[in-house]
């Protein structure tokens, strides 16, 4: 007969997913771990008597099975492969419970937390308290709801007018990323646009996703560098750094001696190093956001128009208390055809 003292919630957390503790008066306990239909694993145990609990953590496998792709151009990006349904099954000569369980992948707390609760009324972003962010500053806002919503945007203009409009409409029980970015708002007025505030609501026009302010600042080329990364909530943040830039350009070339005589280039690595200066570090959500950004396994840089999949060499967060704080990050692009720098193409003018 089986005995279970711990399980997983209905709702979890990959990184923070609670193991299963598990007891049989018999002598042998086969457990399997199913993804959906599709049979992940098998494995017996034989437990050491029959009050002895044994211990299953599933974690960090189940987290690698997990991904999250990056937001396309879509208005809204469903993470189908974020958030999936798991069982394990466990069975001895006695019995058989299945244990089935839903996986976000990231983390949050140590659970048990109520992640239900959490997933219906708050969007999956490290920043929720108001930001500012630049007109053409990607921005997203990442939600799990529990039903279907409809997003509201709150509109303020320079000129002190308000509008409200319907933005789009979000699935329930799905993992997905809204772009709400200041120029995709700016689109939809001749107005130009100050201050916008972003919530989502259900049937009965309930707020169910808190509202999120965005304040709009004006974009500068010469200084902002824009970077969208997956945060530990499995949603995706964005952030601005726009201090002093340095970027290496280096060949570590290969040499061969030909004839006894000649030193010959034969084959060369190219890499291409950035060395970015955050900026003074705003506020406290903005030295979680930069956190967060060195945690990540996946960041990106929007470079020539196009986001770049980028590594951090060493990245190290320091600050000083009651100063203001900035720090350097150094990256390479994991594309190594980007060494090479953009060229840029001349007009073609209409002759008549």
């Amino acid at each position: 007969m089986l005995s279970i003292r711990s399980k997983p919630d209905a709702l979890n957390y990959s990184l923070s997913l609670p193991p299963i503790e598990v007891a049989s008066t018999q002598a042998q306990i086969t457990v399997k771990l199913l993804d959906g239909t599709t049979e992940i694993l098998e494995e017996n145990y034989s437990p050491l008597n029959h009050f002895t609990y044994l211990v299953l953590k599933y974690s960090l496998l189940i987290d690698d099975l997990l991904t999250i792709d990056r937001p396309e151009a879509d208005l809204v990006t469903v993470h189908e492969q974020g958030c999936r349904t798991f069982t394990v099954r466990i069975s001895d000569e006695d019995m058989t419970i299945n244990l089935a369980f839903k996986v976000i992948k990231g983390f949050y707390y140590r659970q048990p937390i109520d992640l239900e609760f959490i997933t219906a009324t708050s969007w999956l972003n490290i920043a929720l308290l108001p930001q500012t962010v630049r007109i053409h500053q990607p921005v997203y806002l990442t939600a799990y709801p529990a039903e279907a919503v409809t997003v509201k945007v709150d509109c303020v203009f320079e000129d002190s007018t308000t509008a409200l409009l319907t933005y789009t409409t979000l699935q329930a029980s799905k993992l997905q990323t809204l772009d709400v970015s200041a120029y995709l708002i700016q689109q939809r007025s001749a107005k130009k646009l100050k201050q916008y505030t972003v919530y989502a609501v259900n049937s009965a026009s309930k707020v169910i996703l808190r509202k999120q302010v965005f304040i709009v600042e004006q974009y500068n080329h010469v200084v902002d560098e824009f970077f969208i990364f997956q945060n530990r909530l499995g949603g995706f943040d964005s952030l601005v750094m726009s201090g002093e830039q340095k970027e290496t350009f280096k060949n570590e070339t290969s040499t061969a001696i030909m004839q006894e005589e000649y030193i010959v280039e034969y084959a060369g690595t190219h890499s291409r190093t950035v060395k970015k200066n955050t900026g003074y570090i705003q506020s406290r959500q903005h030295r979680q956001l930069l956190i967060d950004f060195i945690f990540s396994k996946q960041r990106y840089h929007l470079l020539d128009g196009a986001f770049r999949a980028i590594n951090l060499k060493d990245p190290a967060i320091d600050p000083t208390k009651n100063t203001l704080n900035d720090f350097d990050i150094e990256f390479t692009y994991q594309d190594t055809m980007l060494a090479y720098p953009y060229i840029v193409q001349a007009p073609n003018f209409l002759k008549l």
